[in-house]
């Protein structure tokens, strides 16, 4: 005869192996740039959606240029610079949320090597070197707007002048450079001296998974 309470607990423990599979992505990868940014959280909810709508009008705009060229045969003039600039509006605005939930890319080949205590210390490391790399980038574009401001620069097909374009993007990325300032005093005063270990995924309790 079947077992029906083995049956059932065979059944509930599939049902939680299935919404909760070992190799889903954790909970904070999905979670709101704001909800991670402090005292910055205003500011980053506007970034959140000045981003969104550059990516939707650079999507708005791709496809009424290729519904108008291939159909009606008249693309939208300078349709291709005006991407140009919303893609650069949109990476500068998008830099900071992806700083704030510290996202960005990493290669994680030694760290089986590393002790808990070494990969602390290089966490603060590499966040205030990539600070410094953000401070550098802003520091030249804002040294090339002037540039473009004293020699008059406009866009090949639009005569657009690119001087305030430039500068608008290195206001952005000032705010990317102060965000992360911010998030290398967070992880020194706060991460750090609770021990928490980088590439490592905490619940809602605080313990390690």
């Amino acid at each position: 005869m079947v077992n029906t309470e083995d049956t059932a607990a065979n059944v509930e423990d599939g049902d939680a192996a299935s919404t909760n599979p070992p190799d889903s992505a954790p909970a904070e990868d999905y979670s709101v740039p704001a909800d991670a940014a402090g005292r910055f959280a205003v500011p980053i909810r506007i970034l959140t959606l000045s981003t969104a709508f550059f990516m939707f009008a650079i999507v708005a705009l791709t496809f009424v240029d290729v519904a108008g060229r291939y159909v009606f045969n008249r693309p939208v003039p300078g349709g291709i610079e005006f991407i140009e600039f919303l893609l650069g509006l949109l990476i500068f605005s998008a830099l900071p949320l992806v700083t704030v939930k510290r996202a960005h890319i990493t290669v994680e080949l030694f760290d089986g090597f590393m002790s808990d205590k070494f990969k602390r210390i290089r966490e603060i490391v590499v966040l205030v070197v990539s600070a410094g790399m953000i401070a550098f980038i802003t520091e030249r574009m804002w040294s090339t707007g002037l540039d473009m401001l004293e020699g008059q620069d406009v866009s090949e097909h639009l005569e657009i002048p690119t001087a305030p374009i430039l500068f608008a993007l290195t206001a952005l990325s000032i705010v990317s450079t102060i965000v992360q300032l911010y998030m290398v005093w967070k992880y020194i005063t706060v991460d750090f001296a609770a021990g928490v270990v980088p590439g490592q995924h905490h619940d809602q309790k605080g313990e390690e998974r």
